[in-house]
């Protein structure tokens, strides 16, 4: 088999690449589907001030979207190392999307798990959703549109 797979639009891609790019793409779905299930259950929280959602965002995040960010950071930077494009003439306005949304992400994701796990270990003495709850609730919810936006531009590729 030759090295260079031909896809459909006569753009190539290495033989070597495929596995990192399967697991870029299957650590992304990861990351999405973990901050919708922090998302909702935040939002559940907030709601009714329930100590077990609250728990469950924690959950989410804290075993959930950050190993799922790892693996989909890294095997995105792999791909890109291996198909040539992380040099300095290089400059897709998708790859942008990714890095910003990245980059500024596991900012808000770090914070986040932060505050919501502190938020998980209250007392259940005080009634309602914490400060913490609510502030990771907001910071979840930015970050899951930010990452749609990202799958958006990794699929559709604009210019």
């Amino acid at each position: 088999m030759s090295p260079l797979l031909t896809l459909a639009d006569g753009a190539s891609r290495a033989d070597s690449a495929d596995f990192w790019l399967f697991l870029h793409i299957l650590g992304g779905m990861a990351t999405v589907g973990a901050l919708t299930l922090c998302t909702v259950s935040l939002a559940g929280a907030w709601k009714n001030g329930s100590p077990a959602l609250t728990r469950l965002g924690f959950r989410a995040l804290l075993y959930g979207a950050v190993p799922a960010f790892l693996v989909m950071r890294i095997a995105g930077q792999i791909v890109l190392n291996k198909e040539g494009l992380d040099g300095d003439d290089v400059d897709f306005t998708w790859i942008n999307i990714g890095f910003t949304v990245t980059d500024m992400g596991v900012l808000f994701l770090i914070v986040s798990t932060v505050l919501v796990g502190l938020a998980a270990r209250r007392t259940d003495s005080t009634p309602g959703p914490s400060t913490g709850t609510r502030i990771s609730a907001g910071l979840v919810s930015l970050l899951l549109v930010a990452y749609l936006v990202a799958v958006w531009a990794m699929t559709t590729k604009p210019l």
